[in-house]
Parts: structure tokens; C-alpha cells; sequence
């Protein structure tokens, strides 16, 4: 049970990232469809949790254990040359989206402290690439062990903040909308779709340490239901604005700002969810590389490269950068499918 919680945990920490916490990423994707933006947090979340149940899986069945083996054997095909020209768009896709997250995310985490604190850009992101790096090395059980910690106090405060925004204010009436339902649901599958990205590295790292299909399923609908509930508690936050929110890059600090305390604690989730962003992207990035020995050096220099890249902003990964890689990885998700159907049907 505590190697399913840790998993949990991972899982959580992975998908609430800084624009999932700041709320960038539900105005986006959902808040901006009014009512029928609950239907689009309902269809993402089932299909963030059959993408999770699929790749377990498959990593379970075909005695997975790293990120090109699951690229190998969901581009699998008869023709040899199509199977690897399908594998290698795969895998640069995915490269250059991960480390393209993590460089924004460390970027986000400094101009967080710069604009707040008035920290010099450099020594933020020069800390924060130090406890990068130590993570790194200790690979995906340094990770479960941070994420086993810092993850559920994240969800409590995201939860105590709901309450306390939610439960205890007025009636809030949901903003109405002319966009036609299938492009609601379309917003959906991109968002569980740019998601998966990070979390299918993930997925595959923490497989060994799930020993059935019966735990297979209860973190599946653990996590799909903790997503949920975060989803539309940050859904109903971004209802109390008072404001247009469209170019705020962190929607729920600035709805919060009228009180100091609530502003704080959740300056904390913001900061969490940065880090375990930059953690979930920078390790998928390693977990690409060919030569295994060279993952300390290619750790280090990531980390060291953050601190100029850190002088960018991470607004446009939401805005522009998301949705284009959603779409993108759409293709994997349909591999992802096809491949879990095989698997299924195998009698191997």
C-alpha cells in the first residue's frame, strides 16, 4: 500500500504542474467554455486515466523498463522503415518538449522569487538547478521519496483554499458559451494529451514497483479522482475573479491577493508544483538518453544551462507551446491504444 500511495503521489505531482496550480491551464483549456468547461475537466481526466491504465499496462505485459523499449513497442510495425521513422518522431517530439519544460519551468521558479522578492534571476535558478541535479542523481527514487512528501501537502492546500474560497462565498454563477461541444472535448484531449508527454516516462520508471493489475487500477482511479476534484476546485476558484484574467500568467495568486495569508500558502503550491514540474520533465529528458554512463554530465549541464535560459518567461508554453505539442502527441495516444488492445488480447 505505501509503494501505491508513493506512486500516487508521483502521478499527481507530475500532472499539477505550475499551470495547473497557477490556474493558467484551466482558464485555458476549460474555464474559457464556461458551464461546459466541467465537461471538458470530466472527459480530460477519463481519458488522463485510460492513458495511465494503458501505459501500466503495457510496461506490466511487455516486461517494460524504459522509455525506448515502450517507444519500440508502440511503434511496432511490419515495415521495418515505418517503424522507425514513427519511433524517431516520436522520441524528438518528446525530447524537445521535455526539455523545453524544464527550462521554463526553472525560469517560471526565478521570476517567481524575482518579482516577488526582488532575488537576482541568477541565484534562484542557480538554487534551484543544485537540488535539481541531487534529485537527478538519485533518479526515480529520490523523486517517489520528494513527491511522496510534498505532493499531498500540496493537494491540502489546494483543497483548504477551495473550502475557504468556495464553500464559505457566495453562490457563483458559471459564465455561459457559444463554442459547439465537440471543440470543448477536442480541448480536452490536447490538454490529456501535451500531459501525457511527461507522465508516460514516468509511468514506465515507477512499473517496477507495481506488483498486479489490481494495483494497476486502484492508482488509476485514485489519481483520476484526485485530478478531478483539484480540477474543479481550481475551476471554481477562477469563478471569484473580479477581473479579466486572460493575460495573467498566475490567475489564482492574483484572485487571492486581497488576503496576505491565502496569497502565501499558495504561493507555496505555485513553487511545489514548479519544482515537481522541472523534476518530472528533466528526468524523462535523462531517461532518453542512449549511454547511460553520460546521464550525470548531461544531468549536470542541463541544470547549469537553466540559469541563463532562466531569463525567459513560461507563458507561452501554456498559451502557444501546450496546445501545439497536444496535438501533436495525439498520435501516441492512438499508438498507446492500439497497442493496449493487442496486449489484452495477447495470450502471452
Amino acid at each position: 500500500m505505501n509503494n501505491i500511495i508513493k506512486v500516487i503521489s508521483i502521478l499527481i505531482g507530475t500532472i499539477i504542474g505550475a499551470g495547473f496550480a497557477s490556474g493558467k491551464e484551466i482558464y485555458v483549456f476549460f474555464k474559457i467554455f464556461g458551464n461546459l468547461g466541467v465537461v471538458g475537466i470530466i472527459v480530460s481526466t477519463i481519458l488522463t486515466g485510460l492513458i495511465i491504465y494503458s501505459v501500466l499496462y503495457i510496461s506490466k505485459k511487455k516486461y517494460i523498463t524504459s522509455n525506448e523499449n515502450f517507444l519500440d513497442t508502440i511503434s511496432n510495425n511490419k515495415i521495418d522503415a515505418i517503424q522507425k521513422t514513427t519511433k524517431m518522431i516520436l522520441k524528438n517530439i518528446i525530447n524537445v518538449f521535455l526539455i523545453i519544460s524544464f527550462f521554463i519551468m526553472v525560469a517560471g521558479w526565478s521570476a517567481y522569487f524575482k518579482q516577488k522578492y526582488g532575488i537576482a534571476i541568477f541565484i534562484t535558478a542557480g538554487i534551484m538547478g543544485i537540488l535539481l541535479y541531487l534529485t537527478f542523481l538519485n533518479n526515480i527514487d529520490g523523486i517517489m521519496k520528494i513527491s511522496s512528501y510534498i505532493v499531498p501537502v500540496l493537494i491540502v492546500i489546494i483543497l483548504f483554499i477551495a473550502y475557504k474560497n468556495i464553500v464559505l462565498s457566495d453562490v457563483i454563477t458559471l459564465s455561459q458559451t457559444t463554442a459547439p461541444i465537440w471543440y470543448v472535448i477536442l480541448n480536452a484531449i490536447i490538454y490529456s494529451s501535451y500531459n501525457s508527454i511527461m507522465l508516460i516516462p514516468i509511468l514506465i520508471s515507477v512499473n517496477e514497483t507495481i506488483k498486479s493489475t489490481k494495483e494497476i487500477k486502484i492508482i488509476t482511479i485514485i489519481t483520476s479522482m484526485i485530478l478531478l476534484i483539484l480540477s474543479l476546485c481550481i475551476f471554481q476558484i477562477l469563478n471569484l475573479a473580479q477581473f479579466d484574467i486572460n493575460n495573467v500568467e498566475l490567475p489564482i495568486l492574483e484572485i487571492l491577493s486581497g488576503s496576505t495569508a491565502q496569497e502565501t500558502l499558495y504561493s507555496i503550491v505555485v513553487i511545489i508544483a514548479i519544482f515537481t514540474t522541472a523534476v518530472s520533465a528533466g528526468y524523462g529528458f535523462l531517461e532518453n538518453i542512449k549511454d547511460k554512463t553520460k546521464y550525470k554530465k548531461v544531468a549536470g549541464l542541463i541544470c547549469l544551462l537553466a540559469i541563463p535560459i532562466s531569463y525567459l518567461g513560461f507563458g507561452k508554453l501554456i498559451n502557444i507551446m501546450y496546445p501545439l505539442f497536444g496535438a501533436i502527441a495525439m498520435y501516441q495516444i492512438i499508438l498507446i491504444f492500439k497497442q493496449y488492445s493487442i496486449a489484452k488480447n495477447s495470450k502471452n
